[in-house]
């Protein structure tokens, strides 16, 4: 094979652009018949880019030989020196070579395992100077005795923190709050039982019902915006405590202006009362509170008015029991009337004859109720007509309070 040689060899050079990664090689001329074939086989298009390729390849495949070439040679010189490197070995550090050698530093029964278990081990140094518990000048040794000093026997810091009766102790401390606390609570709760026995041997009862009574008339005039005044212990207009409470009326047709609905509260079961007696309270009341309406409230039925009874055009005397539906009629009824009779004096348009037609009616159906209850509590058995009646009358009596608010809003529209 003939050999490719460059012509004018003087000529021919190779520069290098680092920047760029550019080889530049002038006035190359290769003089080789078969390299020559080989590009006369490529078209006239191709010859520049096959040549391109051919000198790239070459010249990786030339690096390739290269490399292979001294990876070798180093192989080959490393196997010669493990070759003699055992042979010392086997020489100089007996039949076993190195493995000896290293099973008698680092094997089970090795200088280094003797070592760190005169250090580390069951009966060590470490172990004996610093990680014993029992030894009392090790670190842990002294550890426990510390820990022991704080938590173990009667003579311990925390025996005597958690021990009640050792004064200054937080337990004891505590002990003390709670005994005072309890005691307090005790002597309370004796004022109590106290209050509560007078309360049923003196007419000091009347507070309790008042109490009843005060939670009642807030419950029943919360939906109408009204307001509810304990006035009992505060003396009025006249210097008298007469009226226990005020009810001030909030309603869009009182123009800014409230009147009251004052209540008086009758309570024992020994009380006595007249119908001019408690129309003398009543009209009493009135004055005494500036109010436009008042009702006398007992506790239990009574023979002057029964439940519910009107007393005059601004007065009505009613009882609380069961479920307080006549204290409740007597505030809705005596409501209605004071926003009539300010209908009356602006001259508006109201149905009052109707008006008036239904708070009779109401009083009527009320009695009628209450006489119903009586029957029954002398009735053993209790046929299912009479409770059926008992309910049309309440549902009836409910209708025709609303229907009176009904009518009253009516009026203040036209």
């Amino acid at each position: 094979m003939a050999r490719a040689k460059l012509v004018e060899q003087h000529e021919f050079e190779i520069s290098l652009n680092p920047k760029t990664k550019t080889v530049r090689i002038k006035k190359l001329e290769i003089q080789d018949p078969e390299f020559f074939d080989i590009i006369l086989d490529q078209t006239e298009n191709t010859r520049e880019e096959f040549v391109l390729k051919a000198l790239k390849m070459g010249a990786l495949a030339l690096r390739d030989i290269t490399i292979t070439e001294k990876v070798d040679y180093i192989k080959g010189e490393f196997e010669k020196l493990c070759i003699q490197l055992d042979r010392v070995f086997s020489q100089e550090l007996g039949p076993e070579g190195m493995k000896g050698e290293l099973e008698g530093i680092f094997g089970d029964t090795g200088k280094l395992r003797q070592c760190l278990d005169n250090i580390f081990g069951k009966d060590g140094r470490l172990t004996r100077d610093i990680l014993d518990p029992n030894n009392k000048k090790s670190p842990i040794g002294q550890l426990r005795e510390t820990m022991e000093s704080y938590f173990v026997g009667k003579n311990s810091q925390m025996y005597n923190m958690l021990d009640p009766h050792a004064e200054g102790s937080p337990l004891c401390c505590l002990r003390k709050d709670l005994e005072e606390k309890l005691g307090s609570i005790e002597n309370k709760v004796t004022e109590q039982i106290i209050k509560k026995e007078a309360i049923k041997k003196t007419p000091q009862k009347g507070f309790a019902f008042e109490d009843t009574l005060e939670s009642f008339l807030i419950q029943i005039s919360h939906p109408f915006g009204d307001t509810v005044e304990r006035t009992g212990t505060e003396k009025g207009k006249l210097a008298r405590l007469r009226g226990d409470f005020v009810i001030s009326i909030n309603d869009p047709m009182t123009e800014g202006h409230q009147p009251k609905i004052v209540i008086e509260a009758k309570a024992g079961e020994k009380l006595t009362l007249t119908q001019k007696g408690i129309i003398g309270e009543l009209d009493e009341a009135i004055k005494n509170r500036e109010a436009a309406f008042a009702i006398a409230v007992t506790e239990n039925t009574t023979s002057v008015a029964g439940c519910y009874r009107a007393l005059e055009k601004d007065k009505i005397i009613c009882s609380y029991e069961d479920d307080g539906l006549p204290l409740e009629v007597a505030y809705r009824v005596a409501r209605v009337q004071v926003l009539m009779n300010m209908h009356k004096e602006s001259e508006k348009e109201i149905d009052t004859s109707r008006l008036s037609s239904m708070i009779e009616k109401i009083g009527n159906d009320l009695r009628a109720l209450q006489g119903i209850k009586t029957k029954l509590t002398h009735i053993a058995n209790t046929s299912e007509s009479v409770s059926s009646d008992l309910g049309q009358l309440e549902i009836r009596i409910r209708e025709s309070l609303t229907e009176m608010h009904k009518i009253i809003r009516r009026g203040e529209a036209q």
